[in-house]
C-alpha cells in the first residue's frame, strides 16, 4: 500500500519528468536552428542508445527482448514519430509542435478500439470528441501559414500512438529499457541514411545542445520509469501532460512565442482530454509520450 509521502514523490518525480520533456523539446529548437531536424534526431539517438545500453548492463535486463518482430516494428513507428516530431519543433513555434505531438493517446484510445477491439466508456468517447475540437483551435491558426509543419506535427501524433498501441502486442514484462533501445537503435540506423541529404559536423555549441536534448530526453524516460513504478500509472501519468506547458512557458522565454487565445484553448481542452482519457479509460496502457 502507498503511502501520501510515496504517491507524492511519485507526482514529484513525474514533474521532474515532465519539465525534463519540456527542456529536450527545447535543446532540439536550439539545435535545428543551424542543424537540420534528422541530423538531431541521428544524434539524440545515438547518444540515447549509449546512455540505454548502460542502464540496460547495470539492470541485467534482456538485450533482445521476448518479441523481436513487435520490438522493430514498434521502433520504426517511433523513429517515424521522433522524426517528425523533430521536424515541427524546427518549424513551429515550440508550445504548439510539443502539443500536437501530445495528441498521442487520443490516437491510442482510437487504434486501440480499432485493432483490439477494445471498450471505451461513454466519458472516453466524449473526451475524444471534444479533444478533436481543440485540435482544431490549436492547428487551425497555423494551418494558413505553416500548413505543411502543422500537418507533420499531427501526423507525429499519430505515428507515436501506432508505436504505443504496438506495446500491447508485448510481453507484459518486456522491460522498458529493452523497448527504448530498441526504439534508440532503429532511429540511428534509420536517420543515416538522410544525413548524406544534409550533414555537417556540429560545433562546439552545437554539441551543446545536442547533449541537452540527450540529457533532458535520459532523465526524463528514467525519471517517468521511477514514476510508475511506484504508483499506480492511471495517477502519475497525467502530470505528464505539463510537459507542453513547460514547452511553452520556455517557447515565451527564448523566442517571445506568445501564443494566441485559440491556441492556448485548444492546448488546454487537448490536456482535459488527454487527462480524462487516462483516468477513465478500461484499460491504461503505458504511454511514454516521449522517449
Amino acid at each position: 500500500m502507498k503511502t501520501p509521502d510515496q504517491t507524492t514523490q511519485s507526482v514529484l518525480k513525474m514533474i521532474c519528468a515532465a519539465f525534463s520533456f519540456g527542456v529536450m523539446a527545447t535543446f532540439v529548437k536550439i539545435a535545428c536552428e543551424t542543424l537540420s531536424s534528422i541530423e538531431v534526431v541521428f544524434f539524440r539517438s545515438i547518444l540515447g542508445s549509449i546512455a540505454i545500453g548502460l542502464m540496460i548492463a547495470k539492470e541485467g535486463v534482456s538485450w533482445r527482448g521476448k518479441n523481436f518482430k513487435i520490438l522493430v516494428l514498434r521502433g520504426v513507428f517511433g523513429f517515424a514519430a521522433l522524426s517528425l516530431h523533430f521536424y515541427a519543433i524546427s518549424k513551429l513555434h515550440l508550445g504548439t509542435a510539443v502539443m500536437l505531438n501530445y495528441t498521442a493517446p487520443i490516437f491510442v484510445v482510437i487504434l486501440a478500439r480499432l485493432v483490439l477491439q477494445e471498450k471505451t466508456t461513454w466519458i472516453v468517447k466524449s473526451a475524444i470528441a471534444f479533444s478533436f475540437v481543440g485540435l482544431y483551435l490549436l492547428a487551425a491558426p497555423q494551418f494558413e501559414a505553416k500548413a505543411i509543419p502543422t500537418f507533420i506535427g499531427i501526423l507525429s501524433g499519430i505515428f507515436a500512438a501506432i508505436a504505443y498501441v504496438l506495446i500491447r502486442f508485448n510481453d507484459e514484462g518486456e522491460s522498458p529499457y529493452t523497448i527504448i533501445f530498441y526504439f534508440t537503435t532503429i532511429s540511428t540506423i534509420g536517420s543515416l541514411p538522410f544525413l548524406a541529404l544534409d550533414f555537417h559536423w556540429p560545433n562546439s555549441s552545437e554539441w551543446l545542445a545536442l547533449l541537452g536534448v540527450s540529457a533532458g530526453a535520459f532523465f526524463g524516460q528514467v525519471w517517468m520509469t521511477r514514476s510508475i513504478q511506484t504508483a499506480p500509472v492511471s495517477f502519475v501519468l497525467p502530470f505528464s501532460y505539463l510537459t507542453p506547458v513547460f514547452a511553452a512557458l520556455l517557447g515565451v522565454i527564448l523566442w517571445k512565442e506568445y501564443l494566441g487565445f485559440e491556441t492556448l484553448l485548444g492546448g488546454g481542452i487537448i490536456i482535459a482530454s488527454g487527462i480524462l482519457i487516462y483516468l477513465f479509460r478500461e484499460k491504461t496502457v503505458f504511454i511514454p509520450i516521449e522517449e
